[in-house]
Formats: structure tokens, sequence, C-alpha cells
């Protein structure tokens, strides 16, 4: 009976997929014809010219990466992947145009970028069959059924790194369970961020025996980060004075900057000379929060334009991706966002590697195994109301010495969770080598 019922989900699932695709060909179907997104549309249903594709290399390794957060786990594993199995042939998918701008940016010279086929079994079955992956590395979580489905009858290894399952996430899951079960026990080993995470895949029906804990390879990546070259060349490049101190509210959401701009006018007034940086996560949004400030009266330049034309104002909105982990170098003072309103939060240790504290809301609970460990080092900072990040800064300001323990802080939890990229790369190279059942 739950065969049947697993049975009938997949096929509910498959035909509510052809139904989304047939009733949105009238809203792509302009964009494909006018040849602006063309390719990004034959990708999406499964067309690859082969001659595009990388050439002879062996292993061929499909490593999907959803968005730009997972873009970052690919990177960390690349280069691990390059080390060893030096003649692999790499391809790289992303379900978001932004993912792919980013994965084409850092990842075009090792990989092949693309978007990620339609959840559709024969579009999946096309995409399989000229791209003919070895193995297939979902980064996270994207559990896409009729594509697991389709590279488990094809022959291609399955194997899920980096996983991370938020509480959030694993409700939705459970809400098909007998499908999402059915999907997991696919994968060979199901490689967890933390505890937390391999319990909840467990829940959801992957096999015991097959979960593991690797580490998060976000981690690797942070600490591989360069330092004081590359924030003297940021300031340089922003006119930002040597000494000039500077607040960096990275990742925000919608409602955040509001809450921050009154934060901003006190620092200024506790603080002469403060520098405001703020990259918002989603760049659609630049309009909208450029409106925000002008009618608060906060004079305010974009990113990209003060790189060409010269700084005018205290406040910089970051307008480009791919660069907010390293303007975190050039920060004295650092805010996470997408934590001051209900989002889950966002990758600490990104400003915690360049020997920063971090301050952040309440809503961390995305990222809860990094808000753990720098609180326990002593370099994670969370904070309720905009009035105790104002709060908090001002005591580091009368405090220089409690400062600089709590940067030490931050930089050795970084450097004392690195392991995690090559672990999992060792993974792979156990799966293509056929060491790993």
């Amino acid at each position: 009976m739950k065969k049947v019922v697993t049975s009938l989900s997949y096929l509910l699932y498959q035909l509510i997929g052809w139904f989304l695709l047939f009733a949105a060909v009238p809203f792509f179907l302009p964009s494909y014809l006018s040849g602006r997104r063309r390719e990004e549309l034959r990708q999406r249903l499964g067309l690859h010219n082969p001659d595009r594709l990388p050439g002879g290399g062996s292993p061929r390794i499909w490593l999907h990466a959803a968005s730009v957060g997972e873009v970052q786990v690919a990177r960390a594993l690349i280069g691990e992947i390059k080390q060893l199995l030096p003649n692999a042939a790499l391809i790289v998918s992303t379900m978001t145009r932004q993912g792919n701008q980013v994965a084409r940016q850092q990842l075009g010279n090792t990989a092949h970028c693309i978007y990620a086929p339609l959840d559709l079994a024969c579009i999946a079955t096309r995409a399989l069959k000229t791209i003919r992956p070895d193995l297939y590395v979902c980064l996270e979580t994207e559990l896409w059924p009729a594509f697991l489905r389709q590279a488990e009858t094809n022959g291609c290894k399955l194997v899920l790194l980096n996983g991370r399952l938020s509480e959030r996430s694993q409700r939705r899951y459970a809400l098909v369970r007998g499908l999402t079960g059915v999907t997991l026990q696919r994968f060979t080993v199901v490689a967890a961020i933390a505890p937390a995470d391999a319990k909840r895949f467990r829940s959801l029906g992957a096999p015991r025996d097959r979960v593991i804990i690797t580490g998060n390879a976000k981690y690797d990546l942070a600490a591989a980060q360069p330092s004081g070259h590359q924030a003297t060349c940021y300031r340089a490049a922003l006119q930002l004075p040597a000494t000039a101190p500077v607040w960096v509210a990275g990742s925000t959401h919608s409602g955040e900057e509001a809450q921050l701009i009154g934060v901003y006018r006190t620092l200024k007034e506790k603080i002469p000379g403060l520098i405001w940086i703020v990259a918002p996560r989603h760049l659609k949004r630049l309009p909208e929060i450029e409106a925000l400030f002008r009618t608060q009266g906060v004079g305010v330049g974009r990113l990209s334009t003060v790189a060409t034309q010269g700084r005018r104002h205290d406040v910089i909105l970051v307008d480009t991706m791919g660069e907010l982990a390293s303007l975190y170098a050039t920060a004295d003072y650092i805010f996470c966002g997408g934590s001051l309103v209900e989002r889950g939060g966002h990758n600490l240790f990104e400003a915690a590697v360049w020997g920063k504290p971090v301050l952040y809301g309440p809503s961390m609970k995305d990222f809860a195994d990094a808000k753990a460990l720098l609180e326990e080092a002593g370099a994670g900072f969370p904070v309720t109301t905009p009035t105790e990040i104002f709060s908090q800064i001002l005591t580091w300001v009368k405090n220089p010495e409690h400062y600089a323990t709590a940067a030490r802080n931050a930089r050795a939890a970084v450097m004392a969770q690195q392991g995690a990229a090559h672990r999992q790369a060792l993974l792979i190279q156990a799966m293509v080598d056929g060491s790993t059942a």
C-alpha cells in the first residue's frame, strides 16, 4: 500500500509539473522568440549543445548548487576535487539567474556552468543523456524526485553533500514523506553538516547507515579568504581613509534597512567619519532601498558608481554580486542580515574569518551551528533590537581591548572548523573509484 501511495504521489507531482509548464508558456515564449533568454530556456528544457560541454575529462561530475550560497560550497569542493581528481570534467548547475551569474564569474575557469533542467522525467532524461555524468552531487538540500529517479535509472551515482535541513524545510518535505523518503534513499551517502541536520534527514526516510556528519564546507572557503591586502584595495577603491571606521550590514532583507537607519544616525553622532556599507541579499530591491534612504534624508551611492566616479556619501549600497565576503574585510563592525526579520539568517563565518566579531538578530535558525560556535567562542553577539546593535558597537568603541579579544576569538573559531570540504571531496573520490557501494 505504501508503494502505491508513493507511486501516486510521484504521478501527481509530474502532472502538476506539466500543468505548470504549459501554464507558463505564454510568459516565457516571448523571451525565447526574442532570443534574450533563449539559452537559459533551452537548458531548463534539458537541451544542451554537446560541443559546448566539457570534452573527454573523466570522471564527469555534475554538482548542483541551487543559488548563490550553494555556489560557494561548490567553490570550496571544486578546489579539493581538482587536487584529488585533476582530470575530472566538472559541470555546475543552478536554479536561479543570480546563482548562474555568480557561478560563471567564480567557477567559469574550472567548471561548465548551466541552468538546472525542470524536474520532469523526459526533460531530466534528455539532459542526463547529453551531459552523461558519472556522479551527481546535490549540495545542501535540493531534492528533485524526477531528476534523481532518472539519474539513478541512467546509471549515475548520487550523493548529497553539505546537507543542511532547517526545521521549516523538514516540515515542508514531511508533507510528502513517502516521496521524500524514496528520493533520499537514492543517495549512496547523505553527508550532513551537523547532528541536527542528520537527525532531520533520517526522520524523512534517509537510511540511518548512509547518513554521516562531515561539517560545513563553507567554513573552509571562508578560512581561505586572503587578508590585509584585500581590505586595503577595497578601501582605496571606495576612497575610505585608512582610519575611517566602517560598519557593514550584510545580506539584509526587506524591513531591516528601515530598522538600521536609526542605528546609523545615532552611531554617526558618536563615531565621527563612520562609513556604512549596506549589502542587500537581493539586488532587485535596490530601487526600494534607495527610495527609503531618500525619504529618510540619507545620501547613498551605489558601489559600482563609487568605484568609478568617486564617493560622495558616507553610505554605500552594494549593487554587485559576489563581493560581500570580501567587503567584510574593510569592516570594523559587522551585522549579518536576515536575522532581524524572520528569514533564518545568513553565513556568519564569512564575516568572522576576517577576525571580526559578528552581530545578528534572533532569527538565525538556518545557521544555528555557526551561531552556537561563535557564541561559545565569545565572537558572536546576538541582539534583539536595533538599539542593542548601537549599544554593542558603542561598547566596543569605548573598550577596544574587549573588541580585540572578540576579534581574535572570531578568527580562531573559523580555523577550528577546517576540513569539511576535503572530507567531502574524499567521498566523491571514493564514489567514482567504486570503493563506496
